[in-house]
């Protein structure tokens, strides 16, 4: 209580300190840069580190992270395997590698779990890396909410296990809960190549009840900004990091200087715009967000997806064009926006320029686009006709009847396949599948563009879309898959 009240008080300080704009350099901690101004950055900085205790504004960012700890302990130069597919970072910290990876922090007073991966393979997670230590886990951590990092919590918690998520958890599990039965069909389309699926869910009832807030709290601990605590002589720090999700957040051991980004940064572009659906994903706090993680100068990141990164001017190269990548893409988008080019436009036309780079086997920049587009001015794209219940497929059948029947549109579908334009095809076969949903010809001519998307597509989500495409076509068909 004397130390809460202490820096309290210190904080105060601070502020009647700071009431003058024109202090002299050095004359109150919050003159961060030595300009004579205090400016309100500079200004939330000073306070902050008085509220969070740092001994010296130079050690901590605004949000109380040490970025120069009292001790440091280096880490080998790079990861070493440990067994059952067990990645050992350092002394300490183990990754049991996966569809979204788990992290085990082991201390003499109890060890610390990061992320839990998909329910799929976190009990193989949990036993790999509880063969190399089975303390009693005091906190687990979760990065965000999505499946893929909360699969294994159950299996992780022991009676007066603390789980640590911010805030925002709570709202994103009560959407989850709001549109599972959605989000089951979507999430098994988007990965159905992946698992091999050879069936997709149903949708629920069309009078199913909705429930808004039946969605499962994890989180006994929930933050807002920031949040530490201190186990074993390490410190475990959380800053809010908002981009794959709203409720994201970045963990840093300042000891190591070692930091677990989560899915702020993986070895794809992003994604930004997730075609199984989310709420969107702002392009700016994903640039914002690693920005942040860059100025505490990591010598270790550790995504939850994928390998680990180690040296600091590696990491720093790395997610810093990562970062500009991003910031292109959204740039070139707003700039398009700006010039009156609709969303298909740009979706063409922005490109990552030389030098930026990225790997699109999970995001894709096409996709990022539009969500930049959508996310900023919504489902309206200023043409009337889109306005109005009716859609444009409401004319279909018309133009099927001008054509003389289905046999001549699909027959112009095929020709657009043979002519390397399936993607074109699929919309000449759904012109006709609008008039007669059975029609054959018609799925079958769009199950060959489909087949030939597949064969050419390296990203897999997309693979996942189309492969959902052929079980849906082979159920109307009658096919047997």
């Amino acid at each position: 209580m004397r130390r809460r009240t202490s820096r309290l008080l210190g904080a105060l300080s601070l502020l009647l300190c700071l009431g003058s704009v024109t202090s002299a350099a050095g004359q109150c901690p919050g003159d961060c840069n030595g300009d004579g101004a205090v400016r309100i950055d500079e200004l939330v900085s000073a306070v902050s580190s008085a509220l969070t205790g740092c001994a010296a504004a130079s050690a901590c960012t605004p949000a109380g992270i040490t970025v120069e700890p009292d001790v440091f302990r280096p880490s080998p130069p790079a990861a070493t395997p440990a067994g059952q597919g067990v990645l050992k970072l350092n002394d300490q910290v183990y990754q049991a590698s996966g569809f979204g990876n788990t992290f085990l922090v082991v201390t003499p007073a109890g060890n610390v779990v990061i992320d839990t991966s998909i329910a799929l393979t976190s009990r193989r997670h949990r036993d790999a890396l509880r063969a190399i230590d089975a303390g009693p886990v005091r906190y687990i951590i979760l990065t965000h909410s999505h499946a893929d990092h909360i699969g294994g919590v159950g299996l992780w918690k022991e009676e007066g296990t603390q789980v640590i998520a911010q805030q925002n958890h709570v709202d994103f599990v009560h959407l989850e809960h709001r549109l599972a039965a959605m989000g089951r069909r979507r999430n098994a389309a988007q990965f159905s190549r992946l698992f091999g699926l050879t069936a997709l869910p149903d949708y629920a009832p069309p009078d199913a009840p909705v429930e808004n807030e039946g969605g499962t709290v994890l989180a006994t601990i929930l933050f807002d900004r920031f949040y530490q605590f201190e186990l074993g002589g390490l410190t475990f720090q959380m800053l809010h990091t908002p981009g794959e999700t709203y409720d994201h957040l970045t963990v840093w051991i300042p000891e190591y200087k070692i930091a677990f980004p989560g899915d702020n940064f993986y070895v794809s572009f992003p994604n930004i715009s997730t075609l199984r659906g989310s709420q969107p994903r702002w392009a700016l706090d994903y640039v914002h967000s690693l920005d942040t993680v860059l100025s505490w100068n990591p010598e270790i990141l550790a995504p939850s997806h994928g390998d680990p990164l180690y040296g600091r001017a590696h990491i720093r190269e790395t997610v810093s064009r990562y970062r500009d990548a991003i910031l292109h893409v959204h740039d070139e988008t707003v700039r398009g926006m700006n010039a009156g080019k609709d969303v298909h436009t740009l979706m063409d036309e922005v490109a990552l320029p030389p030098g930026l780079e990225q790997n699109q086997a999970y995001g894709s920049v096409p996709w990022s686009v539009r969500g930049i587009y959508e996310g900023y001015i919504g489902w309206f794209d200023a043409n009337v006709s889109n306005m109005f219940s009716v859609p444009v497929r409401s004319v279909y059948p018309d133009l099927v009847e001008l054509a003389g029947g289905p046999d001549a549109l699909t027959a112009r579908a095929n020709a657009m396949t043979d002519a390397d334009e399936p993607r074109r095809a699929l919309h000449m076969a759904d012109v006709v599948l609008a008039a007669d949903p059975a029609n054959s010809a018609a799925l079958q001519a769009k199950r060959r563009a489909v087949g030939v998307l597949l064969a050419a597509s390296t990203n897999v989500n997309e693979q996942g879309w189309l492969n959902a495409a052929l079980i849906e076509i082979d159920a109307r068909l009658g096919t047997a898959r």
